[in-house]
């Protein structure tokens, strides 16, 4: 089984060698076939030199570098369109994600799941230091999710996951931006893939600007929501 992690990037000098060196030694430790790929969202900083170094030095890193359209969905496409990995793993930039919860999506994976959540909200799992209004909303997006539309997983909007790719072609997510984590998770609900979830635990990024605007993002998950209800309810 051969793994691509993808991993979006923008404005994160600070975290990406972290992360990197972090990602090489679960690697090296679970000894996975595995690719690294490093999608620069087209950052003002240091970032693309950062991938470019790494990339020069490890074999199995490669780097995409876009230009325009910025956002997260649009990055998280990408990267998954050019990996040539049978499972591929999304991981966020900013140090947030428990690595640790790799090998677990892997054995799910293993067991026949299509796709695994990382959930920060079923037993053993944690937000950790997340802001509290932006746990609120995360879990009540996802509780309002499992009660109109189904879905029996506890975290939605937690891009850290693991999937099939043939799922992700099958679903084909289109948001631009964060809302690409709950579309996919719903749309792959609908399409009667088998889902899986395993507890992780969330760490706030401390170096760094998140991108993460509350309220336009409790916005444009509520419309994804509200189309992928509507869509249900059509035979």
């Amino acid at each position: 089984m051969k793994v691509s992690i993808i991993v979006p990037a923008y404005n994160e000098e600070d975290n990406l060698p972290i992360l990197l060196k972090n990602l090489q030694g679960l690697i090296k430790k679970e000894k996975l076939n595995a690719e690294i790929i490093l999608v620069d969202d087209n950052s003002t900083d240091s970032t693309p030199k950062i991938c470019d170094m790494f990339k020069g030095k490890y074999d199995n890193i490669f780097t995409i570098h876009r230009v325009g359209n910025r956002g997260m969905g649009n990055a998280l496409i990408e990267g998954t369109n050019k990996a040539s990995g049978d499972v591929i793993i999304w991981v966020m930039a900013d140090l947030s994600d428990d690595l640790n919860t790799i090998p677990k999506f892997l054995e799910k994976i293993e067991n026949n799941y299509d796709l695994v959540f990382g959930s920060r909200y079923m037993k053993e799992g944690s937000p950790g230091d997340i802001p509290y209004d932006k746990a609120l909303s995360s879990k009540s997006f996802t509780n309002l999710s499992r009660v109109f539309i189904g879905i029996k997983v506890h975290d939605i909007t937690n891009a850290f996951r693991a999937f099939k790719k043939n799922v992700f072609n099958i679903v084909n997510p289109i948001s631009a931006d964060f809302a690409i984590s709950p579309e996919f998770a719903l749309k792959s609900h609908l399409a009667k893939f088998k889902l899986g979830e395993v507890s992780t635990v969330y760490t706030n990024r401390k170096k760094g600007v998140t991108k993460f605007k509350m309220f336009k993002m409790s916005i444009r998950y509520f419309s994804v929501f509200l189309s992928i209800f509507f869509q249900r309810l059509i035979p």
